[in-house]
C-alpha cells in the first residue's frame, strides 16, 4: 500500500514539474517574444531618426538652394523664379509685408524695390502682375512732403510719372501719412498705376536686380 502511495506521489510530482516546465517554458517564449518586438520597435525608431535627420538635412538643403536662386541674378541671365525685361530681373513676392521691410528682403536678394524707368517696363510689369493686388515699389516720401525720390538713387524727376487719379494724396486720415508708393489695385485696366499709401501697411512687392553685363 505505501508503494503504491509512493507512486501516486511520484507520479503527481511528475506531474508538477512537467506542468512547471510547460509555464516556464510559455513564459519563457512569450517573453522572448516581447524581447524581439522591443528590438524591431527599437531598430524602427532608430532607422526612422536616421531618416527624420537625412530628411531634415534635405529639407535645410532645399530652403538653401531655393534662397541662393531668388539671389542676385547671375552674370547674363536671371535666377529661377525672377522674370527678365531689358536689363533687369523682377521678383514679385507671395506674401505683403510693410514698406521697409519689402526694401529689405530685395537687398537681401541683391537687388531693390522696383524702380520704374519708362512706361515699357510699367507695360511689363503690369503684365505680369495680379492686378486686384497692390505691390510695393522702391518710391519713398523721406525729406519733406512732396519731396519723392527713388531708392537705388534715380533722380526722380527724370523718369515719367504714373500716378492714379488724385494721387498723391497724402490721406490725412492716416496717422502715419501716405509716404510710400505702390502699384495701385485695379482689375479695370491693364496698366497699374501709382499710389501713395502708409508705409506701415502689408502689401506684396516687386523687387527688381539689374543683370550684370
Amino acid at each position: 500500500m505505501s508503494r503504491m502511495v509512493a507512486f501516486v506521489l511520484y507520479g503527481v510530482v511528475v506531474l508538477l514539474l512537467s506542468i512547471l516546465l510547460m509555464v516556464t517554458g510559455i513564459k519563457f517564449s512569450q517573453l522572448n517574444k516581447e524581447i524581439t518586438e522591443v528590438k524591431v520597435h527599437l531598430e524602427r525608431i532608430s532607422h526612422g531618426g536616421k531618416t527624420s535627420a537625412s530628411s531634415a538635412a534635405e529639407g535645410e538643403k532645399t530652403v538653401e538652394e531655393v534662397f541662393l536662386q531668388k539671389l542676385a541674378p547671375v552674370r547674363g541671365t536671371c535666377g529661377n523664379g525672377w522674370s527678365s525685361f531689358q536689363r533687369s530681373c523682377y521678383l514679385l513676392s507671395t506674401s505683403p509685408v510693410t514698406w521697409s521691410k519689402a526694401e529689405e528682403q530685395c537687398r537681401a536678394h541683391g537687388g531693390h524695390l522696383l524702380v520704374v524707368n519708362n512706361v515699357e517696363e510699367l507695360d511689363f510689369i503690369s503684365k505680369i502682375v495680379e492686378l486686384r493686388y497692390s505691390y510695393w515699389i522702391g518710391l519713398v516720401e523721406r525729406e519733406h512732403e512732396g519731396h519723392w525720390s527713388w531708392v537705388d538713387g534715380t533722380d526722380f524727376h527724370s523718369t515719367p510719372t504714373f500716378w492714379d487719379k488724385g494721387q498723391p494724396d497724402n490721406w490725412d486720415y492716416r496717422e502715419n501719412g501716405e509716404d510710400c508708393g505702390q502699384l495701385h489695385a485695379s482689375e479695370r485696366r491693364k496698366r497699374k498705376m501709382w499710389n501713395d499709401a502708409d508705409c506701415s501697411l502689408w502689401y506684396q512687392y516687386i523687387c527688381e536686380a539689374v543683370v550684370p553685363l
